[in-house]
């Protein structure tokens, strides 16, 4: 099953037993389960969802076709095994093994209408901007439903709620362990996550991006940055700080993608941070924005967190 690789990944952790300052169990709440053959009767179900905008949604079986306009939850269905239930997706999400129409970031209620699906899968903030099409396909009779990529918290009962949604069946836990490597002083690396360069933004500490991060056994440099509103995952941190806290900060990464253009060669041009120790010993680096904060079951079985310490060991900053 596609979940135990997940488990396997995690637990690689246990390479440092002797750099292992505590171990602590983050529990998800996952269900294992098996698809029925395409040509099978899926079992008769009756769900009740309240989605992210307040909407109830019942279902009164397995959606077996599913537009999903949001990439995470397109690659959260895909690492449940529901590959085969996506009909058409909202953006292009790589190599995913998935031939189904793309049909951009604001599809027509005739294109999706042909589809024929039992449940379009969006976000809150694209439903509130698109509300004419929503409001169509619900007039349609087309089930929508709109969920807000959650928090490290949030994920299980989302994964689980995504599970009932394409008929899933028996709870299982997994566990996932954290180990915390250190360089070769014994001393945990710092890291500092660039969100937004433009405003030298970082991630709070309830995100996924700063679960990833202590998943790869880092310490996040911005621990009490404050949420830039209510329920946000992103910090104000602002140039200012960041230069103060310089030489306490070993790595500094910028992810990449809608939120952040600025890249590692133009952080490491910027005259403002040349007396940064990450930027004088070049430990200055890219990352995906969909791989550190994308909440997503798929890229834990594609190595993101290994990723993320390789990165970081071949500067030779820590050894295995």
């Amino acid at each position: 099953m596609r979940i135990s690789k997940v488990l396997k990944i995690l637990k690689k952790t246990e390479k440092w037993p002797e750099k292992l300052f505590r171990t602590v169990l983050a529990m998800i709440t996952v269900m294992s389960f098996c698809f029925p053959a395409e040509s099978s009767i899926r079992e008769s179900l009756e769900l009740h969802i309240t989605d992210d905008i307040g909407e109830r949604i019942v279902l009164d079986a397995a959606a077996s076709r599913i537009v999903s306009l949001y990439a995470g939850h397109t690659e959260n269905l895909i690492a449940l095994g529901a590959k085969g239930a996506i009909v058409a997706i909202g953006h292009e999400t790589g190599d995913l093994g998935l031939s189904v129409p793309v049909l951009g970031q604001r599809p027509g209620i005739e294109q999706i209408a042909a589809l024929r699906p039992d449940v379009v899968l969006t976000r809150p903030m694209m439903a509130r901007s698109q509300e004419p099409l929503y409001g169509a396909l619900k007039a349609m009779g087309i089930r929508v439903i709109a969920f807000d990529p959650p928090t490290w918290d949030e994920f299980p009962e989302y994964i689980e709620t995504l599970r009932k949604i394409v008929g899933g069946e028996v709870p299982k836990d997994l566990t996932i362990v954290m180990a915390e490597p250190d360089d070769e002083t014994g001393r945990k690396l710092s890291v500092f996550l660039v969100t937004n360069g433009r405003t030298m933004a970082t991630c709070t500490e309830d995100s996924w991006a700063a679960h990833i991060l202590k998943l790869a056994g880092f310490r996040n440099a911005a621990i009490g940055a404050i949420p830039v509103a209510q329920g946000s995952v992103v910090a104000g941190f602002g140039a200012e700080r960041l230069l103060a806290s310089g030489d306490d900060i070993d790595v500094i990464l910028l992810q990449q993608g809608a939120m952040n253009t600025t890249k590692a060669m133009d952080f490491k041009r910027d005259p403002r941070f040349a007396s940064l120790r990450a930027v004088r010993e070049g430990m200055v680096f890219d990352v995906p924005e969909a791989d550190i904060s994308r909440p997503s079951l798929l890229r834990f079985e594609n190595g993101v967190v290994n990723s993320l310490r390789e990165m970081v060991r071949v500067e030779g900053r820590f050894d295995e």
